[in-house]
């Protein structure tokens, strides 16, 4: 009987991750936080007219560092009309140290925003499966553009946002 049970669970918990998938548009969110200014930030928060990219980090992983700092140092190569949003479950002062060590060029950039999430409803709501997870919605109707799991490269993310010469 115990097997049984065991066995049911894991056919249920297969066919929930199966059906998990990528949110083709930007999911209503309402309880992140703004880090720098402790404001709640919700999807109605978002410039529309720019292109988002949301990035799921853990300060403590990696791979989260290398994007991080790759991000940083390509920021001069990036369209101004794209906004980066680093979402992370750890609170400000863990986040404060990998900016200050891996990505400081993120800090005083007007397009980055590090945001909040104390409750995992991006993991909920976004259906991550690895640490980082990169999301990068169009503009106006915020559809996906391309979703990342486990990348560190910022070179993959560059090209859905390098300026056009």
């Amino acid at each position: 009987m115990r097997n049984f049970i065991f066995t049911l669970f894991l056919v249920f918990a297969s066919v929930g991750f199966a059906i998990a998938q990528i949110p083709e548009k930007i999911p209503a969110f309402s309880k992140f936080i703004d880090m720098n200014t402790g404001a709640k930030f919700t999807s109605d928060s978002l410039n529309t007219q720019h292109t988002q990219v949301f990035i799921l980090f853990d300060p403590g992983c990696g791979h989260c560092q290398e994007l991080g700092q790759g991000i940083g140092k390509a920021l001069g190569k990036i369209r101004e009309d794209v906004d980066f949003y680093f979402i992370s479950m750890q609170e400000k002062p863990l986040v404060d140290g990998f900016i200050n060590m891996f990505a400081k060029p993120l800090k005083s950039d007007k397009r980055v925003k590090f945001i909040y999430d104390p409750e995992g409803e991006f993991i909920l709501k976004f259906n991550p499966k690895n640490f980082p997870s990169s999301y990068i919605y169009e503009a106006k109707s915020l559809q996906i553009i391309k979703q990342f799991d486990g990348e560190n490269k910022a070179e993959k993310l560059l090209l859905y946002l390098e300026k056009q010469d």
